[in-house]
């Protein structure tokens, strides 16, 4: 009967530990999102010359850069951005200067704001996904 409670007792303290160290790690990501960002794709689709076009720059100052280099072509847009963070769900909406080309903002409703939602996974998933083809990034090394 001792055997079979101190193997229950080891059984609970493991778990306990494992669930500690995955939400340190889900923590990690949701904080730290200064920096590059460069657009995520898929190992099947990342030989595809528009898998790379797309990159953002988030500076404490919360300014922004967004750079598309695509067919020899380079094109950066700037403007402001703001965290909100709500009952697990942090939401970057940025704000463009102006807009240079229409599709390069990507919305559903053609004006200067943009929005991503930070995924438990550490992605930025762009919210104008139901809309418009939407692209999904990762924080650069």
């Amino acid at each position: 009967m001792k055997k079979i409670g101190l193997l229950i007792a080891m059984f609970v303290s493991l778990i306990s530990c494992s669930n500690d160290d995955s939400s340190d790690k889900a923590d990690a990501a949701v904080t730290d999102y200064y920096g590059k960002w460069i657009q995520y794709t898929e190992a099947k689709f990342s030989n595809a010359p528009s898998s790379k076009q797309y990159s953002y720059v988030f500076n404490k100052d919360n300014t922004f850069s967004k750079r598309r280099v695509y067919e020899n072509i380079d094109v950066t847009l700037t403007g402001t951005f703001e965290i909100i963070s709500k009952e697990n769900l942090t939401r970057f909406i940025l704000t463009y200067k102006e807009k240079k080309e229409n599709s390069f903002i990507s919305n559903c409703t053609g004006s200067l704001i943009e929005s991503f939602t930070l995924n438990k996974s550490g992605h930025l998933l762009d919210d104008a996904r139901a809309c418009d083809g939407s692209f999904v990034f990762k924080k650069a090394n």
